[in-house]
């Protein structure tokens, strides 16, 4: 993991099925530092309060199944929690969410750390298909996500990176493949110079 003078955050967000987490794994890896996602943490919460379904598989509570419900509201609590504990340990990391909580943003600005907020877009045909896409694989968050996009309630605005962070890029993942993250590392130089 990457230690400099003052931690560096790359705060990664943007709409679901714009490619963020794609980016930010990209991001981390490329960078040698932690990756710290909300999904992630969400999944944890979601098996310790998990039980065995009656075909001998995994079941969920029903709120892991709701996009803002309140199993995400204590993932983004824990993520808060974590990226607190990183940065004021020194450490540099990726995080990523939909969009910068003013729970994480103000967790990040508290601290030392320099924030990189990266915004991932992707044209709104694709963001459709790739919701689609990930709905017809019976995701049930997934389908709700897609639901919400088709009815045009997924403004692009409200996942637009807020101010007070020292630098902002924003990335399209429009062309899908690997994403290019060469305006994030060039961004990072110029934050730790």
């Amino acid at each position: 993991m990457l230690r400099w003078e003052r931690p560096l955050v790359v705060a990664v967000c943007g709409a679901p099925g714009a490619g963020k987490t794609t980016v930010a794994c990209a991001t981390a890896r490329r960078l040698g530092v932690l990756f710290l996602t909300r999904d992630a943490i969400k999944v944890g919460l979601g098996l310790s309060s998990a039980s065995v379904a009656k075909d001998g598989g995994v079941q969920l509570n029903p709120d892991f199944h709701i996009a803002g419900g309140p199993l995400s509201l204590r993932a983004e609590t824990v993520m808060a929690n974590a990226a607190r504990l990183l940065a004021s340990s020194g450490a540099s990391f990726v995080v990523e969410s939909s969009v910068l909580s003013h729970k994480l943003l103000d967790v990040l600005l508290a601290s030392d750390a320099r924030v990189l907020a990266v915004h991932v877009v992707a044209h709104e045909s694709v963001i459709g298909e790739r919701l689609r896409t990930r709905a017809a694989e019976g995701g049930a968050v997934d389908q709700q996500l897609s639901s919400q996009f088709q009815r045009g309630e997924m403004n692009r605005s409200i996942f637009d990176p807020p101010g007070g962070v020292d630098a902002v890029v924003e990335v399209d993942t429009s062309d899908g493949g690997d994403p290019d993250i060469e305006p994030i590392e060039a961004a990072v130089v110029a934050l730790i110079r």
